[in-house]
């Protein structure tokens, strides 16, 4: 990445490798995911019950707990394969770019697979590759995909436990039970505590989760970010035309123009034939100069 140029590097290196860095990952987790949003999903998911009293804001957050977990646990019955849906997606991408595939087998258990000019080597029995994808994924890459298909395997029965339906419903096999409602609670003895005096805070309250400077936005149209200003009148950059110096300039020197002279320079208000020849110089909105 330093030899790329890449600006920024000091902030991300300053982290440990192993906690950022696809290479750096331990194989045990079976997840190459780099990133977490599982907090910000759950506060965006409890927003109506987040301004409510404690209360009755655990009682909403424990209702939507009971139907989801519920709901997720009836998903597994439209799976079509015992393993998810999503690991599935993944699985038969990497099942066509297989057929790409060029391999060579030492007549054990390893072999060399060359995909697009690229050579890595396939472990069956270990269930690894020189690339790591398999270890880090718990999917079969399209290299051990070409190496189990050339040993008359099936490949479906080499992916990680962690994506099988079992492992699902072991994991939404503890439901919430239901409750009666608050009016039923029995009552408590303890001292009540007081909630904290309401102080309104100034300007309108948020409801939306602040992005960063680099984030992107959800909007069609263009950013401007790092867009210099230009001038139609003027074409320098830095300003545009309501602000632009020589438009103020050509106002403030209209405006300072004396026109007591004109007036009295003007053509002779006399019966008499003049044959003077006035020339008109310029014409400002309060008065005329003629010469």
């Amino acid at each position: 990445m330093r030899k790329l140029g890449q600006e920024g590097l000091d902030s991300i290196l300053w982290y440990k490798l192993n906690t950022w860095c696809k290479n750096y990952f331990e194989e045990y987790s079976k997840c190459d995911v780099v990133d977490n949003n599982i907090t910000e999903s759950f506060n965006a998911w409890i927003v109506p019950a987040r301004y409510k009293t404690i209360m009755t804001m655990l009682e909403e957050i424990r209702v939507k707990m009971m139907k989801r977990i519920g709901e997720l646990g009836e998903f597994s019955n439209t799976w079509i394969t015992d393993i998810s849906p999503m690991s599935l997606k993944i699985f038969q991408e990497n099942i066509q770019k297989s057929m790409q595939c060029n391999l060579t087998w030492n007549v054990e258990t390893g072999f060399e697979i060359k995909h697009h000019g690229i050579t890595h080597t396939v472990d069956i029995v270990n269930r690894r590759r020189s690339c790591r994808s398999w270890q880090l994924r718990g999917i079969p890459c399209p290299h051990g995909v070409a190496a189990l298909h050339y040993k008359n395997l099936e490949p479906i029965h080499y992916v990680a436990n962690c994506y099988s339906k079992e492992t699902y419903l072991s994991t939404y096999a503890h439901f919430i039970q239901p409750m009666n409602n608050m009016k039923m609670f029995p009552t408590s003895n303890n001292q009540i505590v007081k909630p904290p005096k309401i102080r309104k805070l100034p300007g309108r309250p948020g409801k939306v989760r602040r992005k960063e400077a680099d984030e992107g936005r959800k909007t069609r149209k263009l950013s401007k970010k790092a867009v210099v200003m230009t001038c139609r009148k003027c074409g320098t950059q830095g300003h545009n035309k309501r602000g632009c110096p020589a438009r103020n300039q050509v106002g403030s020197s209209q405006s300072t123009k004396p026109c007591s002279k004109a007036r009295s320079t003007g053509p002779s208000q006399s019966s008499e034939p003049s044959s003077q020849t006035h020339v008109l110089l310029f014409v400002t909105p309060k008065c005329m100069l003629y010469v």
